[in-house]
């Protein structure tokens, strides 16, 4: 049968990607959908480093990904998650092919970094709550995160102020907002600011209680599934 549907999945940064694995299974379930997940995006924790990466690194990986669509799909669904929702909505801005566009925990302005590793730390240490599985992520990120180099910190930044530009030019695309509630750098006036900058009002912001981490949380993680595979299926 052909694949009519492109869905693309884009992670953030600070993990290889393994989190959002369970969704592109999940999404490779429905027999149209072709689904494209590039693992690791510029910038991204691999490993026991934080790789350098330049505004034009960002810039190959969309102009590669907005190639792809120009591929006869009848419909062309773009997720992101974390700092890939910033990715994603330059994707979005870029192309009038998506359909949909959806944005999990999205960091799309520069946070306060020294904020999020507090308040990451702070639910680390709250052991009592997490699972096995939680507990050993927490522990690696940490680890890796206390030796980025601040240049690489200070690209993400930039990168932030360049999605900036693209984000109030997503104008015909019909948009998911998953906001985790409990989230150590997303907060809810960052949220207040994308739906005002986008240039639709075909938005929908949908409340997980769950920390920027949710795919780690089982609960949070299949309620994030449903919610996603219910978006995609509504009339466009």
């Amino acid at each position: 049968m052909m694949k009519d549907t492109l869905c693309v999945v884009i992670n953030g940064a600070g993990t290889t990607g393994a989190e959002l694995s369970g969704l592109k299974k999940h999404l490779d379930e429905n027999e149209n959908y072709f689904v494209y997940y590039p693992h690791n995006l510029p910038g991204a924790f691999v490993g026991d480093y934080f790789p350098r990466a330049s505004i034009r690194s960002f810039n190959r990986f969309i102009n590669e990904t907005v190639d792809m669509m120009r591929k006869p799909f009848k419909h062309i669904y773009v997720i992101g998650y974390s700092l890939g929702a910033a990715t994603a909505s330059v994707i979005a801005a870029r192309s009038n092919k998506v359909d949909k566009l959806v944005l999990i925990a999205p960091i799309v302005k520069n946070p306060s970094f020294r904020k999020f590793f507090k308040g990451f730390v702070s639910n680390y240490q709250d052991s009592d709550n997490l699972t096995k599985v939680q507990k050993l992520f927490f522990r690696e990120f940490i680890r890796r995160f206390q030796f980025v180099p601040k240049r690489n910190i200070w690209t993400l930044q930039r990168y932030f102020w360049y999605t900036k530009k693209f984000v109030k030019k997503v104008d015909d695309t019909k948009i998911l907002i998953i906001e985790t509630l409990k989230d150590e750098i997303v907060k809810t006036s960052s949220l207040d600011w994308l739906e005002k900058k986008f240039s639709t009002d075909r938005i929908e912001r949908y409340p997980i209680d769950s920390s920027h981490f949710l795919f780690f949380d089982r609960k949070a993680r299949k309620e994030a599934y449903r919610k996603i595979d219910s978006f995609l299926k509504e009339a466009h």
